[in-house]
């Protein structure tokens, strides 16, 4: 079924449990499943014969329990004393102890006492063939004489014994004559019978004595009918006699037949276990051995295949039977050698396209070396000239970082002379602020004076009329008093020049206030702007820092564009054009050919398969081949770039060296691939 198949919907589940199992496991799987069914079926059958002869061993050891059980009621319905302990202990094997041991005595022997018993022992033989299973005896060989010896015969002796002690009543007598004549047809009829359906020869002439107890038993019989008026007691003891002759031949063909079913069944039992044991013995022999060899056949298929996948053409084994597997051997061997003629083929043409590369490589180098050469050329005049060129922009910037130092210190010097001014002038306006304070002062002291003058010109205008009032004696106060008006009036008009005098150093203290306070707002409109070129200056001074700096990192990657050259080939060791193929893997993925590119001491170049995905910083182990050299490697992904259409992408590697030996190595194996293209 090819894969991805679904099959038929009643199949699906089986084979989504195939699908996860290998080829030996389902082998094993399978015959596991065909040997389990018949494993159950014989443990089956092994059980179920068990049962049944344990079920005739049962009626085996029933048949050896009643034969004194037989015998003693035999006796007993002779006139014979029987045997009690050998019937306990026969009733013991089968688990009637306790009632073997409720028979009542003979006790004096007489008819009634005699027929209690027998009907006890009677009893008591039903219940073992009860407790043996004998009653339910399942073949008709055998059946019949046990109907006979366990039935039928104690019937009839219970029956004879009862004909011994006539009842009251016609029936009970008709009755009793009816079940010895019935028991004694019955008896004849089990022999007859038994004689039919068994394949046992002499079967009737070995039961001829049971033919003598139902002659006993028909007579007694005829006894009790013929005078059934008149209560006639029949003797029993024919009976019994003709009946304990017969036990043992009952007896003995009934465990004949039951010793022949246990040995067929035993038999048939072995056969079969032996044939199925055989049989399975064969079928695992044969299933192991055809699971080893198909599960052998399939890994060297596999291994084969496997090889053939990984590019391993030697030869490998393969099955060689004449099944399927062999022809899928001998159809891989085919292929096998097709592939390796084709190998052969690519590697001649791989060796040709090698030497065609080497011989392209060689003129690549001396084109490249001649780039090199003019390229370092060129870059070494335009990065002198560029370096020159950015040396002079240097100074220029150094002259305008001077220029901004000697303005910022003119700037610091006009605003040291600022704040000297503005502090002068802070201080002359606190002057005249105190100024203001004392002209009021003085004014409030004119003011004072000049109601002083006009009480002074009352007081004299108040002297003048008294000294008017008193005449000639007042006329020297009067003159007092006019001198006294005219020094308050010359205080008067005083105190209002001062007054004026005051009120013009107001105006003019306050005009010289207001100027003051423009000239200190304009000084600190000055110190502002002196702040605010501070600022610019300090801005441009790191401006020109940043620009000296830029230039600084300018100029040397100017100065370092000199080894471009060595820059573009961004190579650190000598590579060799290997068009061959190495082998790439990844952790935990099979290795995968690749075709290289060049390789050299350091690093390796290939195209990838496209179902390849390898990204930048991957770790990988490269298998490289040259002659019969071969170094592994580990390497990581530097670069990798996707190829165009229909072309497979490419990738760089570089080797991880450990130590040096390995370095040598990988240096010996580049020189040898470099001497081989010299050549």
């Amino acid at each position: 079924m090819v894969a991805g198949e679904s099959g038929p919907l009643l199949l699906r589940p089986m084979l989504a449990v195939g699908d996860r199992l290998r080829t030996g496991m389902r082998l094993a799987f399978l015959v596991v499943v065909l040997l389990v069914p018949g494993g159950v079926a014989t443990t089956m059958y092994t059980v179920a014969r068990g049962g049944q002869i344990g079920f005739s061993s049962a009626e085996r050891r029933g048949a050896d329990a009643v034969v004194p059980m037989l015998t003693a009621l035999a006796g007993t319905v002779a006139g014979q004393t029987p045997d009690l302990g050998a019937v306990r202990a026969g009733a013991a094997t089968l688990g009637l102890g306790d009632l073997a041991g409720r028979l009542p005595a003979p006790g004096d022997g007489g008819a009634a006492a005699r027929l209690a018993l027998a009907q006890a022992l009677a009893g008591l033989i039903g219940e073992a063939g009860n407790a043996s299973k004998l009653i339910l005896d399942p073949d008709l060989d055998s059946f019949y004489i046990m109907d006979a010896a366990i039935v039928q015969l104690p019937k009839a002796l219970v029956a004879a014994m009862q004909s011994a002690v006539p009842g009251p009543q016609v029936a009970e007598r008709a009755v009793t004559a009816g079940n010895l004549s019935a028991a004694a047809d019955a008896l004849g009829a089990d022999v007859r019978t038994a004689a039919q359906n068994t394949a046992m020869d002499g079967l009737a002439g070995r039961l001829t004595s049971v033919a003598a107890v139902q002659d006993a038993a028909k007579a007694a019989a005829k006894v009790v009918t013929d005078d059934l008026a008149r209560a006639t007691a029949a003797d029993p003891a024919a009976t019994g006699q003709a009946a304990r002759a017969a036990v043992a031949p009952l007896i003995g063909v009934l465990g004949d037949l039951l010793d022949t079913r246990l040995d067929g069944y035993r038999r048939e039992r072995t056969v079969v276990l032996v044939i199925a044991v055989g049989g399975f013995l064969l079928a695992g022999w044969f299933a192991v051995a055809t699971v080893r060899r198909t599960t052998a056949d399939v890994r060297s298929t596999v291994r084969a295949v496997t090889a053939i996948a990984e590019g391993d053409l030697a030869d490998k084994p393969l099955p060689g039977g004449r099944d399927e597997m062999g022809d899928i051997g001998r159809a891989l061997a085919v292929a096998r050698d097709r592939l390796q003629e084709q190998d052969r083929a690519i590697r001649d043409a791989q060796a040709a396209k090698e030497q065609q590369l080497r011989s392209s490589f060689l003129h690549q180098r001396q084109v490249e070396a001649q780039f090199r050469k003019r390229t370092q050329t060129v870059i070494d005049e335009s990065t002198g000239l560029i370096a020159e060129e950015l040396r002079r922009v240097t100074d220029q910037v150094g002259h305008v970082r001077d220029a901004a130092d000697i303005i910022d210190a003119s700037i610091t010097t006009t605003d040291a002379a600022t704040a000297a001014v503005v502090e002068q002038a802070r201080q002359a306006e606190r002057v005249i602020t105190s100024l203001e304070l004392s002209l009021r002062r003085v004014a409030d002291t004119a003011a004072m004076v000049t109601g002083i003058a006009g009480q002074t010109k009352l007081l004299a205008l108040n002297a003048t009329i008294e000294a008017a009032r008193a005449g000639d004696l007042g006329e020297g106060f009067t003159v007092v008093a006019d001198e006294v008006k005219e020094l308050a009036t010359n205080t008067a008009r005083s105190t209002e020049q001062i007054t004026e005098t005051i009120a013009d150093l107001e105006r003019e203290t306050a005009e010289m206030a207001r100027t003051i306070t423009t000239m200190i707002e304009g000084i600190a409109s000055v110190g502002e702007a002196a702040n605010s070129l501070r600022a610019v200056t300090a801005d441009q001074d790191s401006l020109v820092d940043e620009l000296s700096g830029q230039m600084a990192d300018t100029l040397s990657r100017v100065e370092q564009m000199s080894g471009l050259a060595a820059a573009l080939e961004r190579r650190e060791h000598e590579r060799v054009s290997a068009g061959g193929t190495a082998k790439l893997s990844v952790a935990g993925r099979p290795a995968v050919p690749v075709t290289m590119i060049n390789i050299s001491a350091g690093g390796l170049r290939c195209t990838v398969p496209p179902g390849m995905t390898l990204r930048e910083g991957d770790t990988v182990t490269a298998e490289i081949a040259h002659g019969r050299e071969s170094v592994s490697v580990h390497a990581t992904v530097v670069n990798s770039a996707a190829g165009e259409a229909g072309e497979e992408p490419e990738v760089g590697l570089q080797f991880l060296v450990t130590d040096d030996a390995l370095a040598g190595r990988l240096a010996s194996f580049v020189q040898g691939a470099l001497n081989t293209t010299a050549v």
